[in-house]
């Protein structure tokens, strides 16, 4: 590494399996501890190397591009081709005669995994069938030399960061995912028990991309929110947590809302991982929402707790009218909201500053995408932090603040 942490190089490289509180030093302990390292060092060298790579082989199609693929490939005499945001694909709203879809050009990393693939489409169907609205295959992919290309049916809605965040607007998007949740507890694929960096069992290999913050221009005080989260984590026991294939991204920008109906979009970080996941990554992203100014917002309190710290709470609430968590889900669930903040914050800074160097030519709006949730989300760390301080187990139970602070 260019830099080191000041947290200790045990903290950093542990696996997904992290110790519990008893750290008596004996040698089997020494021995797990040497295994937990040598796995996170691994998955953080094979994930290095991708992140690399997705920034090297992300599409960069033009308009005319993109028309001429969908009549070459597919066969569709587009009338109007637009771009839509994405993080390292290409996605291109399509309108046509024979209706609206969007075409998606995947990175080069994510193409050449065909299993993977598979696994997307069959989730994708999977939850259509589940009366979940998602943006199904409307013809069989195309495998080019760099990229894979996708026809997937548009779906109707507007993404709900362009609503005003309400508490009971939180709280039904929380039931939203209670329902894909219920889903997905009847999918599984063997392409989704995978390595996947965004994972938050795979954390420990983000405090290696943590450490290279400072030599990135990144500010120090957030750098340390970082560390603080890397440590608490490290203190943590996840052995008990269930297991379920996941959405992996369930953010405001993937979320749709076409009057009382809720679409899902993006199933790339689709993953095999602990169930909790899903619901600390939903809880992380709302407090996001609510810790960018410019977002719009009604109905909170101006008294007591952080009004990300009210959003993640209704959202919680609404995930368990639809479904449950288990006594140790509750406990972990603050550790794994504060996970997904912190590497939310550190692979945006991380893509943000590779892609100038990959592509200097970028567009000025791909770049800004690359923070549209990084910034905002070392100060929703910051908040989380704080609230995990005053109680172990919330989001589902209220943070009741100190007046001192």
């Amino acid at each position: 590494l260019e830099q080191k942490s000041p947290l200790t190089a045990a903290r950093i490289a542990l696996s997904s399996q992290t110790f519990a509180h008893d750290c008596s030093d004996s040698p089997r302990r020494r021995s797990t501890r040497s295994k937990m390292a040598s796995t996170a060092q691994q998955d953080a060298k094979a994930c290095t190397q991708e992140e690399q790579e997705r920034k090297r082989l992300k599409p960069s199609y033009s308009i005319d591009d993109a028309t001429a693929l969908l009549k070459k490939h597919f066969n569709v005499p587009a009338t109007a081709v637009k771009e839509l945001d994405s993080y390292d694909d290409q996605n291109f709203r399509v309108t046509s005669p024979y209706g609206t879809y969007v075409l998606k050009a995947h990175n080069g990393v994510e193409a050449r995994n065909t299993e993977l693939l598979d696994a997307q489409s069959a989730l994708l169907k999977h939850l259509e069938d589940n009366r979940i609205r998602a943006p199904v295959e409307a013809q069989s992919r195309v495998a080019l030399k760099r990229t894979t290309l996708r026809l997937l049916r548009w779906v109707d809605g507007d993404v709900l960061s362009s609503s005003v965040m309400t508490p009971s607007l939180l709280t039904r998007a929380g039931s939203f995912l209670g329902d894909i949740r219920k889903a997905l507890d009847g999918f599984d694929h063997q392409a989704l028990h995978r390595l996947h960096l965004w994972d938050l069992r795979r954390f420990p290999a983000v405090a290696t991309f943590a450490a290279k913050l400072k030599s990135m221009d990144c500010d120090a005080s957030r750098v340390k929110l970082v560390e603080k989260c890397i440590e608490n984590y490290s203190r943590q026991n996840f052995d008990q947590l269930p297991m379920a294939t996941l959405h992996g991204d369930f953010n405001d920008a993937n979320i749709l809302l076409h009057g009382k109906e809720w679409g899902i979009l993006d199933v790339g970080d689709c993953v095999y991982s602990w169930r909790v996941n899903d619901v600390a990554i939903g809880a992380a992203y709302v407090m996001v929402n609510l810790c960018t100014p410019e977002n719009e917002r009604s109905g909170f309190s101006s008294k007591g707790d952080h009004v990300a710290v009210q959003g993640a709470q209704k959202f919680v609430e609404g995930f368990l009218q639809r479904s449950t968590l288990s006594k140790d889900e509750k406990r972990a669930l603050p550790h794994l909201v504060a996970a997904r903040l912190a590497t939310s914050f550190t692979l945006g800074w991380y893509s943000y500053r590779e892609s100038l160097a990959a592509q200097p030519d970028m567009p000025q709006q791909r770049r800004d995408y690359l923070l549209h949730h990084a910034l905002p989300a070392a100060t929703a760390l910051d908040v989380c932090l704080e609230a995990t301080s005053l109680v172990a187990d919330w989001p589902t139970t209220t943070p009741t603040r100190d007046p001192r602070r």
